[in-house]
């Protein structure tokens, strides 16, 4: 499953768009693809519209929009104004997997940069996450159990916003609060507690992984904070990887044992009531 030239050209000219709100002017979205080092004929010394390799892949990207107001991915609107439809962001959810699964040997004309940022901030985002998560709990030398207190289980608004990626709010995770999620289960895996780890180097206990049931990415969708104790579990890394690319039966099977094991907390704290439906719907099993 290959991924052409064409392709890496109007999935960069989508994603840009996204990342600009939707759309804007063309000197705008190909300024942002400049800026952002997007394509692989972006060296440091092209100025605007300075050189001829310059001015061919502006032209090059000018001329896929044509085709990408054709397949309706873009639309027609005012001259000069670049727009992304619906489809166009579908076509986008659709070549995670093509990005994902580029090999070496494939011709690459986007740089790795676009590639790390289009596989951070779309597909596999919450792994990503949980992972940076992680390295920032671990840079303390200090990680003894918190005190293990909790808030209510009131609702509480949106934590702060880390950035905007697409058309996405990508919100700030706790590191506190994910140790005092680890520290309430004793440092054992929740999906059982007898599954092995091993010690960690810098503290007395097991090594478990933080994992955030209602993904944080759901934010916006249910309006609280999701970066709750409540809504993090301890899981060993075979369960939480598991999880994240475990087959469709196994992951249900997991979710439903971890939201059955706290679905009035995890309702509490969104404020209304999640079936166990809603969790499958959300992780697309």
């Amino acid at each position: 499953m290959q991924m052409n030239q064409q392709e890496q050209k109007w999935l960069v000219l989508l994603y840009s768009l996204m990342e600009l709100g939707g759309g804007g002017r063309r000197k705008t979205v190909l300024q942002h693809i400049q800026e952002k080092g997007y394509w692989y004929k972006n060296d440091r010394n092209d100025a605007l519209r300075t050189t001829r390799n310059e001015r061919a892949w502006r032209n090059d990207f000018s001329y896929e929009r044509h085709h990408l107001v054709e397949r309706g991915y873009m639309q027609k609107g005012v001259k000069g104004i670049w727009q992304i439809t619906e489809p166009g962001k579908a076509y986008v959810n659709l070549m995670d997997e093509k990005v994902k699964n580029m090999s070496s040997e494939e011709d690459a004309r986007f740089t790795a940069v676009f590639r790390q940022k289009f596989l951070h901030s779309h597909m596999d985002f919450e792994s990503t996450a949980d992972q940076m998560l992680l390295e920032q709990m671990h840079q303390s030398e200090d990680v003894q159990d918190e005190a293990v207190t909790f808030c209510s289980d009131e609702p509480m608004p949106k934590g702060p916003l880390l950035e905007r990626s697409g058309s996405k709010n990508i919100y700030l995770r706790d590191p506190a609060v994910a140790r005092r999620a680890l520290a309430r289960a004793g440092h054992r895996c929740e999906v059982d507690p007898a599954h092995a780890s091993f010690r960690r180097k810098n503290a007395d206990c097991l090594y478990m992984e933080p994992h955030h049931l209602i993904p944080m990415s759901m934010t916006d969708e249910f309006g609280v904070s999701l970066d709750r104790e409540q809504n993090i579990f301890s899981l060993c890394s075979n369960c939480h990887n598991q999880i994240h690319y475990g087959t469709k039966e196994d992951v249900r099977r997991l979710l439903s044992g971890l939201f059955h094991s706290r679905e009035r907390e995890i309702s509490a704290i969104l404020g209304r009531t999640i079936a166990l439906e809603d969790l499958w719907r959300i992780y697309k099993v």
